[in-house]
Protein backbone atom coordinates (compact mmCIF):
# COMPACT_ATOMS: atom_id res chain seq x y z
CA UNK A 1 0.00 0.00 0.00
CA UNK A 2 1.31 3.49 -0.94
CA UNK A 3 1.04 6.28 1.62
CA UNK A 4 0.14 9.76 0.47
CA UNK A 5 1.98 12.62 2.24
CA UNK A 6 1.22 16.32 2.13
CA UNK A 7 3.53 18.24 -0.18
CA UNK A 8 2.83 21.76 1.19
CA UNK A 9 3.61 23.78 4.28
CA UNK A 10 0.96 23.62 6.94
CA UNK A 11 -0.51 26.34 9.14
CA UNK A 12 1.48 25.22 12.20
CA UNK A 13 4.79 25.54 10.35
CA UNK A 14 3.92 29.04 9.10
CA UNK A 15 2.90 30.23 12.56
CA UNK A 16 6.07 28.77 14.11
CA UNK A 17 8.18 30.63 11.53
CA UNK A 18 6.31 33.89 12.22
CA UNK A 19 6.91 33.58 15.98
CA UNK A 20 10.63 32.84 15.50
CA UNK A 21 11.09 35.76 13.08
CA UNK A 22 9.19 38.11 15.43
CA UNK A 23 11.41 37.19 18.38
CA UNK A 24 14.55 37.70 16.27
CA UNK A 25 13.28 41.07 14.99
CA UNK A 26 12.50 42.21 18.53
CA UNK A 27 16.03 41.29 19.63
CA UNK A 28 17.55 43.24 16.75
CA UNK A 29 15.35 46.25 17.51
CA UNK A 30 16.27 46.24 21.20
CA UNK A 31 19.96 46.03 20.28
CA UNK A 32 19.64 49.00 17.93
CA UNK A 33 17.86 51.10 20.57
CA UNK A 34 20.54 50.24 23.15
CA UNK A 35 23.33 51.08 20.70
CA UNK A 36 21.70 54.43 19.89
CA UNK A 37 21.46 55.28 23.58
CA UNK A 38 25.11 54.38 24.16
CA UNK A 39 26.20 56.51 21.18
CA UNK A 40 24.17 59.44 22.51
CA UNK A 41 25.79 59.08 25.96
CA UNK A 42 29.24 58.98 24.37
CA UNK A 43 28.46 62.07 22.28
CA UNK A 44 27.30 64.02 25.35
CA UNK A 45 30.32 62.90 27.40
CA UNK A 46 32.69 63.93 24.59
CA UNK A 47 30.99 67.33 24.33
CA UNK A 48 31.23 67.76 28.12
CA UNK A 49 34.95 66.97 28.00
CA UNK A 50 35.50 69.53 25.22
CA UNK A 51 33.65 72.21 27.17
CA UNK A 52 35.61 71.36 30.31
CA UNK A 53 38.95 71.57 28.48
CA UNK A 54 38.00 74.95 26.99
CA UNK A 55 36.90 76.20 30.43
CA UNK A 56 40.18 75.10 32.00
CA UNK A 57 42.28 76.70 29.23
CA UNK A 58 40.35 79.95 29.68
CA UNK A 59 41.08 80.06 33.42
CA UNK A 60 44.73 79.05 32.94
CA UNK A 61 45.09 82.06 30.65
CA UNK A 62 43.34 84.34 33.13
CA UNK A 63 45.59 83.16 35.98
CA UNK A 64 48.72 83.62 33.84
CA UNK A 65 47.51 87.14 32.96
CA UNK A 66 47.11 87.88 36.68
CA UNK A 67 44.31 90.41 36.21
CA UNK A 68 41.52 88.79 38.22
CA UNK A 69 39.09 90.32 40.65
CA UNK A 70 38.98 89.07 44.23
CA UNK A 71 35.72 87.23 43.49
CA UNK A 72 37.32 85.49 40.50
CA UNK A 73 40.29 84.40 42.64
CA UNK A 74 37.87 82.76 45.07
CA UNK A 75 36.46 80.48 42.32
CA UNK A 76 32.98 79.87 41.00
CA UNK A 77 31.14 77.28 43.05
CA UNK A 78 27.75 78.43 41.72
CA UNK A 79 28.72 77.49 38.18
CA UNK A 80 27.98 78.68 34.66
CA UNK A 81 25.15 76.93 32.81
CA UNK A 82 25.72 75.71 29.25
CA UNK A 83 23.99 73.26 26.90
CA UNK A 84 25.76 70.11 25.80
CA UNK A 85 22.92 69.15 23.49
CA UNK A 86 20.31 71.48 22.04
CA UNK A 87 19.68 75.00 23.34
CA UNK A 88 17.24 76.85 25.62
CA UNK A 89 14.42 76.62 23.06
CA UNK A 90 14.93 72.93 22.17
CA UNK A 91 12.39 70.37 23.28
CA UNK A 92 15.22 67.99 24.16
CA UNK A 93 18.31 69.52 25.72
CA UNK A 94 21.12 68.51 28.05
CA UNK A 95 22.04 71.28 30.48
CA UNK A 96 25.40 71.29 32.20
CA UNK A 97 27.12 73.47 34.77
CA UNK A 98 30.82 74.40 34.68
CA UNK A 99 32.70 75.19 37.91
CA UNK A 100 36.22 76.21 38.84
CA UNK A 101 38.26 76.75 41.98
CA UNK A 102 41.69 78.38 42.34
CA UNK A 103 43.96 77.72 45.32
CA UNK A 104 47.28 79.46 45.87
CA UNK A 105 49.86 76.88 46.95
CA UNK A 106 52.64 77.33 49.48
CA UNK A 107 55.99 78.77 48.39
CA UNK A 108 57.80 75.64 49.49
CA UNK A 109 57.58 72.18 48.00
CA UNK A 110 59.00 68.83 49.02
CA UNK A 111 62.08 69.83 47.00
CA UNK A 112 62.59 73.17 48.78
CA UNK A 113 61.45 76.78 48.41
CA UNK A 114 60.32 78.17 45.05
CA UNK A 115 60.85 81.60 43.51
CA UNK A 116 57.55 81.60 41.65
CA UNK A 117 53.87 81.58 42.48
CA UNK A 118 52.01 78.28 42.16
CA UNK A 119 48.28 77.78 41.81
CA UNK A 120 46.10 74.71 41.76
CA UNK A 121 43.23 75.03 39.31
CA UNK A 122 40.32 72.62 39.60
CA UNK A 123 37.60 72.63 36.94
CA UNK A 124 34.61 70.33 36.72
CA UNK A 125 31.37 69.92 34.85
CA UNK A 126 28.12 68.30 35.97
CA UNK A 127 25.14 67.29 33.86
CA UNK A 128 22.02 65.15 33.87
CA UNK A 129 21.17 63.16 30.76
CA UNK A 130 17.54 62.06 30.85
CA UNK A 131 17.79 60.07 27.62
CA UNK A 132 20.13 57.63 29.35
CA UNK A 133 17.89 57.29 32.39
CA UNK A 134 14.26 56.52 31.58
CA UNK A 135 11.70 58.64 33.42
CA UNK A 136 11.14 57.29 36.91
CA UNK A 137 11.36 58.57 40.46
CA UNK A 138 15.19 58.40 40.42
CA UNK A 139 15.83 59.87 36.97
CA UNK A 140 16.39 63.42 38.25
CA UNK A 141 18.95 62.17 40.78
CA UNK A 142 21.43 60.66 38.29
CA UNK A 143 24.17 63.23 37.79
CA UNK A 144 27.32 62.78 35.75
CA UNK A 145 30.56 64.63 36.33
CA UNK A 146 34.00 65.12 34.78
CA UNK A 147 36.92 66.75 36.63
CA UNK A 148 40.28 68.21 35.63
CA UNK A 149 42.96 69.57 37.91
CA UNK A 150 46.34 71.12 37.27
CA UNK A 151 49.08 72.93 39.14
CA UNK A 152 50.52 75.86 37.29
CA UNK A 153 53.51 78.05 38.03
CA UNK A 154 53.49 81.75 37.27
CA UNK A 155 56.93 83.30 36.70
CA UNK A 156 57.43 87.02 37.16
CA UNK A 157 59.38 88.35 34.17
CA UNK A 158 61.02 91.67 34.53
Amino acid sequence: MIRKTSSGIGFIEVMTAVVIISIAALGILMGAVHARGELHALEVKERATEELLNHMEYWKGRIADGVLSSSEWSGDLQGDQIYLFGNAQSSYKVKATLYYDINKLEGTTEHGPTDFRRYQLDCWIKWKDYMQTPANRWSDKVEKERRLSTVMAVFDIG
